[in-house]
């Protein structure tokens, strides 16, 4: 299991049965996603119990994460595939839904699209890896030639390149999703095509109003607006995913490595948890085995200092979800352990910049005395809050830290070096040595281990404990 950087499984058909999530849990999955563009309320309250149900078994907290569709364009239902060779030609319509096939019609229910469409504008789909140009422009149709060969199927997100339709960040639709999440206790809300802080505040608003302003929200950063805005939505959000997808949708694909470090860079030096992902495993979707090309590329994505890496079709719609998972455990358990020592240095710079508050400041103290005698440390934590500043510190020690609340320690299980230990106390002095002796139990600490142990800055009289575990 990683000790540094976490792994997130997308939930779908392929990995829906409580066996196959059970297992994906017991392998090292920290998060699940459930991707609320795809499935039914019935479909995802099985995928919650099943994750609830592997958590409670093994002992492990697991976050989950409701991923909302946001102000998408996506086409209707199609009954049958259309499969397009370069140079083909198809129509899209008004509509939500229609046979596709050899028909070649594609169904599009969102008014607003039409509105925006003009003769040559491209049309990027599937990652990019669908391109379609507009062709014509007809009355009741679009004519749409294909530049690429290309399979389209139901639901599939488009973008105008180069245009942003002007829609509203949250519909009725993710309204309602939003309020499954809330009733069956989600740790986070992905924002989907978030391109200004204001698209956070509405969000945030609502969850206060309800009440759940503890759920965190992930922006997910994917049109030019967000990368323009990305100061302020690192700032009003709780993390932010790279959607390599959709920013490969946006930008050329030539610009997606810079594009990650620099929402990388950007995430570690305001302390925010970042998350990439899409097409980590890509080919794993139809193979067993990995390319040598995304084992480089995730790699990468570890060396960078990320929080997590989050698989989507690899477990979603792939043919071999948990081998998926077991490859990007083992790659990301070789690099932790080899190259990614020769990149603490240089990670923690970044992190560990311009620190003036108080509280960031006890956080970095007891890191780096942690690190200096090569101590594993131990923090008991009501709230959360220390655990969190420690993971933005970007320790280059294990962290192990103790909780009584379930829903703290779901959150977090996906950030950088944090190791959740269950413990109930009453208080933050027996927390901390029930913490000590839990991490002890559980074999995360040795006997002949130093240990640093403590809890939040508190006033005023703060403990700090160095101890060497002795039988």
């Amino acid at each position: 299991m990683p000790l540094f950087t976490k792994v997130i499984a997308s939930i779908g058909p392929a990995s829906s049965d409580a066996a196959t999530i059970f297992s994906m849990v017991k392998a090292g999955v920290s998060g699940f996603r459930i991707n609320f563009s795809h499935g039914s309320p019935e479909d995802w309250a099985k995928y919650v119990d099943a994750v609830r149900s592997a958590e409670s078994k093994l002992g492990r907290p697991v976050a989950l994460i409701g991923d909302l569709q946001g102000p998408s364009i996506r086409i209707g239902r199609v009954e049958q595939p259309i499969v397009l060779k370069k140079g083909e030609t198809a129509r899209i319509v008004p509509g939500s839904e229609a046979k596709g096939g050899d028909e070649k019609v594609i169904p599009m229910p969102i008014n607003k699209f039409f509105d925006a469409i003009e003769e040559g504008d491209i049309l990027v789909m599937d990652d990019g890896r669908t391109r379609l140009r507009v062709s014509g422009i007809q009355t009741d149709y679009i004519e749409i030639t294909a530049l690429t060969e290309s399979v389209i199927t139901s639901r599939k997100a488009v973008t105008i390149y180069n245009k942003e339709i002007d829609l509203p960040s949250l519909s009725e639709a993710d309204m309602n999703n939003v309020k499954f999440a809330i009733a069956h206790d989600f740790d986070y809300i992905g924002l989907s095509y978030v391109r200004s802080g204001s698209d956070i505040d509405i969000l945030r608003d609502y969850l206060r109003r309800v009440g759940r302003e503890d759920i965190g929200i992930i922006a997910k950063i994917e049109t030019k607006s967000a990368i323009k805005n990305l100061d302020e939505i690192i700032e009003k959000s709780d993390a932010v995913l790279v959607a390599r997808g959709d920013l490969g949708m946006n930008f050329g694909l030539e610009e997606i490595h810079s594009l990650q470090s620099t929402i990388v860079d950007k995430a570690l030096q305001h302390r925010k948890p970042v998350i990439v992902a899409t097409q980590l495993l890509e080919s794993m979707v139809e193979k067993p085995v990995p390319t040598r090309a995304e084992v480089v590329d995730v790699s990468t994505a570890v060396e960078m200092g990320v929080d997590a890496l989050m698989l989507t079709g690899e477990t979603a719609v792939g043919k071999y979800p948990l081998e998926a998972v077991s490859w990007l455990i083992k790659i990301v358990n070789f690099v932790e352990k080899s190259t990614l020592k020769s990149e603490f240095e240089d990670i923690a710079k970044k992190a560990r910049k311009n620190i003036s508050e108080l509280k960031l400041m006890f956080a970095k103290g007891v890191i780096e005395l942690a690190e200096d005698m090569n101590a594993k440390l131990v923090v008991f934590s009501i709230y959360g809050n220390t655990a969190k500043r420690i993971s933005s510190l970007r320790p280059t020690i294990p962290v192990y830290v103790g909780s009584s609340n379930i829903s703290i320690m779901r959150k977090l299980a996906i950030l950088w070096g944090i190791q959740p230990i269950q413990v109930d106390a009453n208080n933050y002095e027996e927390g901390l040595q029930k913490a000590v002796q839990k991490a002890i139990e559980l074999g995360y600490v040795g006997y002949g281990d130093l240990v640093i142990a403590t809890y939040g800055l508190k006033e005023p009289r703060q403990r700090i404990e160095i101890q060497r575990i002795v039988s």
